[in-house]
C-alpha cells in the first residue's frame, strides 16, 4: 500500500467486487463540481484508465502501480477476452508519461478544456504531477460577495459512501427527454450533445450497458432512488448522442455491447414503463444499425 502519494501517481484502486483497477491521484481542485462536492477529509482523488468515473479512496487503500507489474499483468492476462475492459485500461496505463497531456485529454473529454486553461492562466504555467493530493479549492471571500476558483461549487457532502460514487460522472441533459405524456421526434429536436471521447466509443458502451443492467435487470430487489436517476441520466447522454450523421453509437459499439438488446428488454418489461418512451427514441435511431445486425447474424447461421 502507498503512503506518501503525489498527484500524477499510478496506482491501483479496489472497489467492491471489481478487481484492482489502474488508475491516476487526481488534484481536487481539478475535479468536477459533481465529484468534488463529495470529497472526504482523508480521501484522495482518483482517474480511472479506460473507464469515465472518479473515485474517493484512503492513501493506505491504494497500491502503487509500476511499470513491471503493469508488463506483467499485460503478459498474462492479454488475451483474456473475459477481461478486456481491464487489460486495455492496463495498456492505457502503460503508455502514461505526461501528467500534463493527461489532464488535457481529460478535461477535452468531459468539455471542460477553457477551465483547465483557467487554472494555468492563475497559475502562470501548466498543471504538472508531484502536487499534494490533499490541496483543495480556495475561496475567497469580500464584504460585497464571495468570489470562487473557475470550478469552485458549494460545501462537500461527507455523507457519501464510497461505494455511492462509484457511477458514471454525468452532466444532466440540457433538453427534455421523452415522457409518457409526450412524444418527441428525432428530426424535430434540436439537440446539444455532450461530447463522447469518439475513440473509446466501444468501453463506452459496454459501461452504459453494465450500469443500466446493474440498475435495472441484474438485481434481486427494487432500483433505489439513486439507481433510477443515474439510469434516467444515463439514458439522457446516450439520447444525446444519437446524431444520424455521425452516431457515437455506431455498428461496432452496438456489436460488441449489445446496448440495443437491453434497451428492449427494458421495454419489453412493464415494471420498467418510465424508461419506455426515452429506450424507444433511442431504439427508433438505431433502427437501420439493429436491422444491419439482424442481417450479420443470419448470414452466420448454417444453411439447412
Amino acid at each position: 500500500m502507498t503512503k506518501d502519494i503525489r498527484t500524477g501517481d499510478l496506482v491501483l484502486c479496489k472497489v467492491g467486487s471489481f478487481p484492482p483497477w489502474p488508475a491516476v491521484v487526481f488534484p481536487q481542485r481539478l475535479l468536477r463540481n459533481d465529484v468534488y462536492r463529495k470529497r472526504k477529509s482523508n480521501c484522495v482523488a482518483v482517474c480511472f484508465f479506460n473507464d469515465p468515473t472518479y473515485y474517493w479512496e484512503q492513501p493506505s487503500r491504494l497500491k502503487n502501480l509500476d511499470q513491471d507489474t503493469i508488463r506483467n499483468f499485460i503478459s498474462e492476462h492479454g488475451k483474456n477476452a473475459n477481461q478486456r475492459e481491464l487489460v486495455n485500461a492496463y495498456k492505457e496505463a502503460k503508455i502514461f508519461d505526461d501528467f500534463n497531456v493527461f489532464l488535457q485529454e481529460k478535461f477535452e473529454e468531459e468539455n471542460r478544456l477553457k477551465d483547465l486553461k483557467a487554472f494555468e492562466r492563475s497559475e502562470g504555467c501548466k498543471i504538472v504531477a508531484g502536487e499534494d493530493p490533499f490541496i483543495g479549492r480556495t475561496k475567497v471571500v469580500n464584504k460585497k460577495k464571495k468570489a470562487s476558483t473557475p470550478l469552485e461549487d458549494g460545501p462537500a457532502d461527507a455523507s457519501l459512501s464510497n461505494e455511492e460514487e462509484k457511477k458514471p460522472n454525468i452532466k444532466a441533459a440540457k433538453k427534455k427527454r421523452p415522457t409518457a405524456n409526450s412524444e418527441v421526434k428525432l428530426n424535430t429536436v434540436n439537440k446539444k450533445k455532450v461530447k463522447l471521447d469518439y475513440s473509446r466509443r466501444i468501453e463506452i458502451s459496454q459501461l452504459f450497458r453494465r450500469r443500466i443492467q446493474r440498475n435495472l435487470i441484474q438485481r434481486e430487489t427494487p432500483p433505489t432512488e439513486d439507481d433510477i436517476k443515474e439510469t434516467h441520466e444515463l439514458l439522457n447522454r446516450i439520447y444525446e448522442n444519437t446524431d444520424i450523421k455521425k452516431t457515437f453509437f455506431d455498428l461496432d459499439a452496438l456489436r460488441e455491447s449489445k446496448l440495443h438488446k437491453l434497451l428492449k428488454a427494458i421495454v419489453n418489461d412493464p415494471n420498467l414503463g418510465e424508461f419506455h418512451p426515452l429506450c424507444k427514441e433511442i431504439l427508433l435511431s438505431w433502427a437501420d444499425l439493429i436491422s444491419e445486425l439482424k442481417k450479420e447474424k443470419s448470414q452466420k447461421l448454417p444453411t439447412p
